[in-house]
């Protein structure tokens, strides 16, 4: 729907919306903006906003070449994504056929030689016609710079012509031309410096009036060529940026949707993304009660109030140096040492929890209502790849997963609920406190821990075991 409307726009069938700029249809798609309404009127096809700028025909057959391009291109892209839903041209362009999702297919064209090469078509095309704008207004500024050579040359001929005539008005009327012989000298040494703004001013109706009149008018009228020249260029660097904008759209999308380092390795050929991460942390959050208190909030403060935790966490996660798999309601998924490997994922992933964790807590102290976390931390091997039958998505599957998960649920408001494993590995820099044992949904009794601080932040605090922990037989 959204290259049919994007197409529609550069036919002139559709108006432009209003701020329509390079970051447009990232606010469409983060739902920050609707879409744009499909109006016609005061719709401009785009080769008619190049007409209206005076365009020759050789820059205007380039135009259109690019266009060319960028409808294959938009072509390829749109049978890539139909591709991924089962979705197949039936002869048409309608995609009605249905079939098995084919993400083999859809990589292959958005990755093979022709994508690449109307990719790179589209990009010369387009620096053909901007060669060719800039080649043909440097002909006309260079014929401007001409003129105002000579006009510079005649004003400096006035100036002696001037000066003259002020010798011999000194001489034979020096009473009635001193005064005004001395202010046009004034501007025409002004304007002669370059200053186009000056102007003489203008009494009576002898000669001197006559030639600051002239002058005036003349120096006008260069303003004024300059200015148009000025708008005609303003206006063909706008109209190409637009170009631009739309050419770098399809690039924009994949860095999107998937990780940084994924993006480039499917950008670099690689068809199939699936790998083994035998040493990986996985974070788990979600908020106690939020079924409930969705309902009470009413859906907008509920946004609200999703926007600005999962903003901070973003934050966190950029700061130390984890990846972002998804959220899905209100649980919040991070892991450590994906897809980039780190010896210190379960650290990393331990100072985001505990940031995190603060930031709950400080910020349910600034609302009416009460707000609490419940997290669960797990270390383990999982498996991660890209998926998906929408969309691309990165994603991880693995037991580790679910237990991570699992102790999320079965842990306590406002604390970071973690495995044995997770403790082995931290426990030289960080304090807990002793869970005892816990009964995981599928899985045996198993020891859990409760994530408190790191060592150097909370001096003499030792580890010590919680009422749960005290009841439970040793392990």
């Amino acid at each position: 729907m959204r290259d049919n409307i994007i197409e529609g726009i550069l036919n002139g069938e559709i108006a432009r919306p209003k701020d329509y700029n390079f970051g447009y249809w990232d606010l469409v798609n983060g739902g920050i903006i609707p879409p744009p309404e499909k109006k016609s009127d005061g719709a401009v096809s785009i080769e008619d906003r190049f007409l209206s700028q005076n365009i020759t025909a050789p820059e205007l057959n380039k135009l259109k070449e690019a266009r060319s391009y960028l409808e294959k291109t938009v072509s390829l892209e749109r049978t890539a994504m139909h591709a991924v839903d089962g979705e197949f041209d039936d002869g048409g362009g309608a995609f009605s056929r249905k079939g098995k999702p084919d993400r083999a297919l859809a990589t292959k064209l958005l990755f093979s030689d022709e994508y690449r090469k109307l990719n790179g078509d589209l990009t010369l095309k387009i620096s053909q016609m901007q060669d060719m704008i800039r080649q043909r207004y440097a002909a006309t500024i260079l014929k401007q710079q001409a003129f105002g050579d000579a006009l510079f040359a005649a004003n400096s001929y006035i100036n002696f012509g001037l000066f003259g005539l002020v010798i011999l008005s000194l001489i034979f009327l020096r009473n009635r031309f001193s005064a005004r012989a001395s202010q046009l000298m004034a501007v025409v040494r002004d304007i002669g410096s370059g200053n186009l703004a000056a102007r003489a001013p203008v009494s009576g109706h002898d000669e001197i009036s006559e030639l600051a009149t002239t002058i005036n008018g003349m120096v006008g009228n260069l303003n004024v060529a300059f200015d148009k020249l000025e708008d005609k260029i303003r206006l063909s660097g706008k109209a190409l940026s637009d170009l631009e904008v739309e050419r770098s759209r399809s690039e924009k999308l994949l860095h999107n949707i998937l990780p940084a380092a994924i993006a480039e390795r499917l950008r670099g050929g690689e068809e199939t993304i699936a790998e083994v991460f035998p040493e990986v942390t996985v974070f788990f959050s979600d908020i106690v009660g939020f079924t409930e208190l969705s309902a009470k909030l009413g859906p907008h403060d509920t946004v609200n109030m999703l926007n600005a935790i999962f903003e901070k966490f973003d934050e966190l996660v950029e700061k130390h140096g984890v990846e972002k798999i998804k959220t899905i309601g209100d649980s919040y998924m991070v892991v450590g040492g994906v897809p980039n490997r780190d010896p210190l994922h379960c650290q990393h992933i331990a100072d985001f929890a505990l940031e995190a964790q603060a930031f709950i807590i400080s910020y349910a102290e600034g609302v009416p209502y009460p707000l609490q976390m419940r997290t669960g931390i797990h270390t383990g091997t999982v498996a991660a790849g890209i998926v998906g039958r929408k969309r691309f998505s990165y994603d991880l599957w693995g037991d580790v997963v679910n237990v991570a998960s699992r102790f999320e649920s079965t842990g306590q408001p406002d604390r970071i609920h973690v495995s044995e494993a997770v403790k082995v590995r931290l426990s030289d820099d960080y304090l807990f406190l002793d869970d005892g044992t816990v009964e995981l949904k599928g899985k045996e009794a198993t020891r859990s821990f409760f994530l408190i601080g790191k060592k150097t932040q909370m001096p003499g605090i030792l580890e010590f075991a919680t009422p749960r922990a005290a009841t439970a037989s040793p392990s």
